[in-house]
């Protein structure tokens, strides 16, 4: 019986690599990518394969080997989910697959080491992100976690961040890339569909740099303070610089930073106080020039150019006798007094501008 070698019609045939989804339409819910850039897993091992089917992330290795007793003889064992963060996409819930060795029964996991550490959920593209920002671009941390949710659809916390930059191995040059230390603090008034909201905002003095920004419903205490100490985390922390709002104070004295007020503003604010009170009060010339020359001694504390020179001006005023008055009690008892350091820090510390907020 003679036999007939059959050749296939292969001039017919489109220049192209068939795999096994081009004939068995059951694979052809799984889907390969070549571009693994797009979905943060440039950097993962040849023997980790990622998969798509029906929307969602499987992970498999090509090649399987039994850690325990390196035999190749291994059977799939069902799949576990879990969730991991990655560059780009985000949170997702993908499906790891699972092995058992035939040979010794021990049942293990796709290896993920070249895509996540172990007992974590970031990926590595992110801790790579996080790194690179802090040590190349000297990004704070919540500049960092604003550009990965704005830029990469990634959602972590000030902590994890904070967690991923101290475990680092880099050595980081903390003199070339923390801020200044010396800050001023202020808060905006913005309408967003007839609603009023405060625009939160943390300036560098020295540098001349806009630490961080954040728009809140409320400039309380507790939202001021929650604001602070997220964008100064790990950041040099000498002096802030604010009007005389007592929420700003209670947050600022709570974070344990020198507090200095902004001259500008104490001299328009007792301003204020004292043509309200003209204005309200009928008040004979003697009266009017005693408070008039209160007023001129506060100005020369405020003005002077040493401290030991506003420490003798104050001493100087407290010798003064005042007659009995609230008014005179409220600003001299009750705000020069008490507050004669955040007025005059900026005569300790020559790097403190005298006028932080115009």
């Amino acid at each position: 019986m003679s036999t007939n070698n059959i050749k296939a019609p292969y001039k017919c045939m489109e220049p192209k690599e068939y795999k096994l989804f081009d004939f068995v339409p059951e694979f052809s819910e799984f889907r390969q990518f070549d571009d693994l850039s797009r979905f943060g897993c440039e950097n993962i091992a040849d023997n980790l394969i990622r998969l798509e089917k029906k929307g969602k992330i499987h992970f498999e290795n090509k090649i399987s080997i039994c850690p325990s007793c390196k035999s190749k003889n291994i059977v799939k064992n069902g799949k576990y989910e879990r969730k991991l963060i990655f560059l780009r996409i985000g949170e997702q819930n993908c499906m790891i697959q699972k092995y058992k060795c035939k040979k010794c029964g021990k049942v293990f996991y796709t290896d993920l080491s070249s895509l996540v550490y172990a007992n974590s959920n970031i990926t590595l593209s992110v801790i790579d992100y996080i790194e690179n920002s802090y040590q190349i671009h000297g990004s704070g941390l919540h500049k960092i976690r604003f550009d990965l949710k704005q830029q990469h659809n990634v959602e972590i916390s000030h902590q994890s961040i904070e967690n991923i930059l101290l475990e680092s191995n880099y050595q980081f040059n903390y003199d070339n890339w923390t801020y200044s230390g010396y800050y001023l603090f202020d808060s905006l008034w913005v309408k967003i569909n007839g609603i009023w909201n405060y625009l939160l905002a943390l300036f560098d003095v020295k540098l001349n740099t806009l630490v961080s920004v954040k728009l809140v419903e409320s400039e309380d205490s507790k939202t001021i303070y929650q604001f602070l100490n997220e964008s100064l985390r790990n950041q040099k922390k000498i002096s802030i610089g604010t009007d005389l709002k007592h929420e700003y104070r209670e947050a600022i004295d709570k974070l344990k930073i020198k507090h200095h007020f902004c001259k500008f503003h104490v001299k328009q604010n007792i301003n204020k106080r004292f043509k309200d009170y003209f204005d309200k009060n009928q008040l004979t010339d003697e009266e009017k020039e005693l408070l008039t020359d209160l007023k001129q001694d506060i100005y020369k504390i405020l003005d002077a150019k040493t401290v030991n020179d506003a420490k003798k001006l104050r001493d100087m005023l407290i010798d003064k006798k005042y007659p009995k008055n609230k008014f005179i009690d409220k600003i001299l008892w009750k705000f020069t007094i008490p507050y004669f350091k955040k007025l005059t820090t900026h005569l300790e510390n020559t790097n403190i501008p005298q006028r932080t907020i115009k």
